[in-house]
């Protein structure tokens, strides 16, 4: 056996939607490989690359999924974005409880009697708190469910629905009834998802939901203008409507810490990221540019990446974290400005911002520099499906030959094409805290070297012939006598 040795702290940085794809004004390149990113290009000459499908090729990923995986929760049950945004907002969240995310869309009726989205996003909707309250704690009398709402800014909220005195629990694998980005598109019912674990929940979870946002029509939709009713004619025509997504069911998970044996931070901004952190049990440190729930940090990049560095640098050096995530979501905005050159200039900046990295002795440190999506510029779908550069540096690190720090340069690196859910597991490696597969010392599979397992006790003759609870109190007695 060789002597126990401390492992090393895994630094996790994500630039969210630094990929992308080639554009002619860049002469085939893509915007990264476009940029000057000499800090980039050192750190991928002195680690090894690869590249990463976040969900597989051509599937086009959403941060939080991608994310999931990245902490190490491939496996797992999902809970839905609503449930990390909750959280993010402070929301009591207890196990069972489904969360809807909620949102003003203008709309205009068809002759067929459906409502086509025709904006609405990002809008501020001034007076949507005030009427979301008067809809808090509404109940639906055919399934017992009580659905609470929470009132977050430019006319969003958040729907908790409870089980109450029903005698089936709500299941959020349910439909969204929000288009999502695609303007143009119907309002749509909300549906069980057909994988549902409990399919009969989730159907009736769906018609209550229905049926709450048939009557936060009636309550919720009035037009902002008070002088304007919401209602345009007889027959249910409205200006405006609430619309539901990323609804989902909240079951805690197995925290971070039990997982891989680290105590994990997440250095970012923006509520999803705090909802995310939350649920996994990690601690959750805002950093970067000042603003609200959804800050972006392309007004100074360079600064924000930096401002996150330096407290992720300073939780590990104090010891206080041995992992740390740093996520940067100037990238992706970027894109969807849709100017080629704004993101190039902003990769730029965000490379400037990474200088410390570099001078970090890779001896110390295993850190890992990549994305989570590839994100087009002024692109239909939102997000792409290819696939991201991967750098990871360490001083058992295999170096190869790769000196540069983009899309296809990483193809070329030895770590090869590795998935979302291999991603920590390789890390934790690097750093000697991965887990030793033919040792089962939990009742679950961790990733990582866990602290320890459930601690055996002698039990005599007369405990051994003792039910189970003599055996607790004959236990608790061994406890107290050793402490």
């Amino acid at each position: 056996m060789t002597e126990e040795r401390n492992s090393l702290p895994i630094l996790l940085v994500v630039l969210d939607g630094l990929a992308d794809r080639p554009y002619p004004e860049l002469g085939g390149r893509t915007p990264l490989e476009a940029a000057s990113t000499p800090n980039m290009d050192r750190l991928a000459g002195e680690g090894q690359s690869g590249f990463c499908y976040p969900l597989g090729p051509g599937r086009i990923p959403s941060t939080e999924l991608v994310h999931f995986r990245f902490f190490g929760y491939e496996g797992c049950p999902f809970p839905g974005r609503a449930c990390l945004e909750a959280l993010g907002a402070d929301v009591p969240c207890e196990a069972g409880d489904v969360f809807v995310f909620l949102a003003l869309r203008r709309v205009v009726r068809e002759a067929s009697g459906s409502y086509r989205v025709v904006g609405g996003y990002g809008e501020a909707f001034d007076d949507a708190p005030e009427r979301y309250a008067e809809q808090d704690g509404w109940e639906d009398a055919p399934s017992g469910y009580r659905f609470e709402v929470f009132p977050l800014e430019k006319g969003e909220a958040i729907l908790r629905v409870r089980r109450g005195e029903a005698k089936e629990p709500p299941r959020g694998e349910v439909t969204d009834s929000d288009p999502f980005f695609f303007t143009g598109l119907p309002v749509l019912r909300p549906r069980p998802i057909r994988t549902a674990t409990r399919l009969e929940a989730a159907a009736l979870t769906a018609e209550a939901l229905d049926r709450f946002l048939s009557a936060a029509a009636d309550i919720l939709t009035h037009d902002a203008r008070p002088s304007t009713s919401n209602r345009v004619d007889t027959g249910g025509g409205f200006r405006r409507l609430v619309v539901s997504k990323w609804s989902g069911t909240y079951e805690p998970l197995v925290p971070f810490e039990q997982l891989t044996g680290l105590n994990g931070s997440v250095v970012a901004s923006g509520r999803m990221m705090r909802g995310l952190a939350r649920a996994l049990g990690l601690r959750f440190v805002h950093a970067g540019l000042p603003g609200g729930p959804s800050d972006t940090g392309l007004d100074d990049p360079a600064r924000d990446l930096r401002e996150k560095l330096e407290e992720a640098l300073g939780l590990i050096r104090s010891g206080e974290a041995s992992f740390a995530h740093v996520h940067a979501k100037a990238a992706d905005e970027a894109s969807h400005a849709g100017e080629v050159g704004l993101k190039v200039k902003v990769i730029e900046e965000l490379d400037r911002a990474l200088a410390p990295l570099a001078e970090v002795l890779h001896e110390h440190l295993v850190l890992c520099v990549t994305s989570d999506h590839c994100t087009p510029i002024g692109g239909r779908t939102i997000h792409w499906g290819d696939s991201v550069p991967i750098l990871v540096r360490g001083p058992h690190v295999r170096a190869d030959a790769v000196d540069s720090f983009g899309e296809r340069a990483a193809t070329r690196g030895t770590l090869g094409q590795i998935g979302p859910g291999d991603l920590l597991p390789f890390l934790l490696c690097q750093a000697e805290a991965a887990h030793f597969l033919g040792a089962r010392p939990k009742p679950f599979t961790p990733l990582g070297i866990p602290f320890s397992g459930e601690p055996w006790t002698y039990q005599d003759a007369a405990s051994r012939l003792a039910g189970p609870e003599e055996q607790r109190t004959a236990e608790r007695r061994v406890r107290g006598n050793e402490g």
